[in-house]
């Protein structure tokens, strides 16, 4: 059994934290408290092995080259969407498509996905960019009707709401699962179901969900999902597009080329292409085999740990620092406290600071403490809640590598920042 200082369960923090070179670092005699999680993931070594045992001993193209490393290359690369649909229990492997991103993945259905002329796609006024623009655009193109669901100001939605956007006429919801901004997470179970019963599709953007929290695509029964490998420790670079695969075989191509046909006719003058089905449909061309084995790895290594078990210690974080933040003066917090529809993050303003870039860099510069700040590409919602986007806010976010010691030096350098702003 593991033990040590900061156990939850059966999980010992102290060696999984030791899995993170990046927190081997100093800067000028001090550790680093990385608390910039919702942006980008620090990579555990049993990621980084992967990856380099691709480029150190099979560096070649996977499924091209029928010699040993070829065929090494190709079974790695194909073990490792084992894993991710494992990950996220798909029914089989071809429902996961490599991207480069959770944008690139929201962008292939938003222009890829075949929508009744007239009918109308919703998303909300808390999504990231990436998981509005790309529908906000499809419609313009196409001439179809674009509804934006307003979150409420805790960052919550009423299903109420839901129930009335969503119509007979409705071909398609966009939503995030888990916001980058609030951390509040969406009944999305329940709005898969409303959706369903007025035969819409429901494209989930699980970019801050999935790192956190346990993801059953099957049992919330989602039709499209969205994942960044780089906010799960895994490389950059990489995404994953889940989607059933009766849609992905319907949908339209958007890329074209090497590795998506399975075979290509001459005849009277003018090429004939014969297209392969899912994945290989939108994998166009030479793909990031180390990538690929990266995010398989990281998948593999956050459930050997346990998503339920990740998602509890983050919580038992965030519940000191919403109450800490919460009796300071001058700090006020955006999104809900009900930690349990939260996912590891905290954002907000500070009155008496200038900007979120002013709070970042006095922590960074005195502390070493990593927050983000800005408006983190979910300007609707800054602008419904009024808050300035050039002022910004500032988002501290937590995962498995952070400990009560992080959370205290973060505390300390806002109390020391308040202090010295009156």
């Amino acid at each position: 059994m593991a033990t040590g200082k900061g156990l939850i369960g059966m999980v010992d923090w102290t060696k999984i934290r030791n899995d993170f070179p990046a927190l081997e670092r100093t800067i000028n005699g001090r550790p680093v408290v990385y608390l910039d999680s919702a942006c980008m993931a620090l990579k555990p070594r049993q990621v980084l092995n992967a990856m380099n045992e691709y480029y150190e001993q099979y560096p070649a193209c996977g499924g091209r080259s029928i010699h040993r490393f070829g065929e090494e290359a190709s079974n790695a690369y194909t073990a490792a969407r084992g894993k991710f649909a494992k990950f996220l229990n798909a029914a089989n492997e071809e429902e996961c498509i490599w991207t480069r991103n959770a944008t690139e993945s929201l962008n292939i259905v938003a222009s890829s996905v075949k929508l009744q002329e007239g009918s109308k796609i919703i998303t909300t006024s808390l999504e990231h960019h990436s998981g509005s623009l790309p529908f906000v655009e499809r419609a313009r193109r196409d001439n179809l009707v674009i509804e934006i669901v307003k979150a409420q100001s805790d960052g919550t939605f009423d299903l109420e709401q839901w129930k009335e956007a969503i119509d007979g006429n409705t071909s398609l919801v966009s939503i995030v699962h888990s916001s980058n901004v609030t951390g509040t997470i969406a009944p999305m179970k329940e709005i898969v179901e409303i959706a369903h019963d007025r035969g819409a599709l429901v494209m989930c953007d699980d970019a801050q969900y999935a790192p956190h929290h346990p993801l059953d695509v099957q049992e919330i029964d989602v039709d499209f999902s969205a994942i960044s490998v780089h906010k799960m420790c895994g490389p950059t670079g990489m995404g994953v597009l889940y989607g059933k695969l009766e849609h992905l075989e319907s949908m339209n191509m958007c890329f074209y080329g090497g590795d998506t046909v399975s075979d290509v006719r001459y005849e009277n003058g003018k090429i004939l292409p014969e297209y392969l089905p899912p994945p290989e449909k939108f994998e166009a061309g030479l793909q990031n085999y180390a990538g690929a084995i990266g995010a398989g790895a990281a998948a593999e290594y956050l459930q050997a740990i346990g998503m339920h078990e990740i998602e509890k210690h983050e919580r038992s974080l965030l519940e000191v620092v919403l109450k800490r933040l919460s009796d300071m003066e001058h700090v006020n917090i955006l999104g809900t406290d009900d930690i349990n529809i939260k996912t590891g993050l905290v954002t907000f303003h500070v009155d008496t600071v200038p900007s979120a870039h002013d709070v970042a860099t006095f922590l960074n510069k005195e502390l070493n403490v990593m927050v983000r700040s800005g408006w983190h590409c979910v300007g609707p919602f800054h602008y419904q809640m009024g808050i300035d986007p050039k002022k910004g806010t500032v988002r501290a976010s937590f995962y498995l590598y952070n400990n009560r010691a992080d959370v205290d030096t973060f505390l300390s350098g806002m109390e020391a920042l308040i202090e010295a702003s009156k």
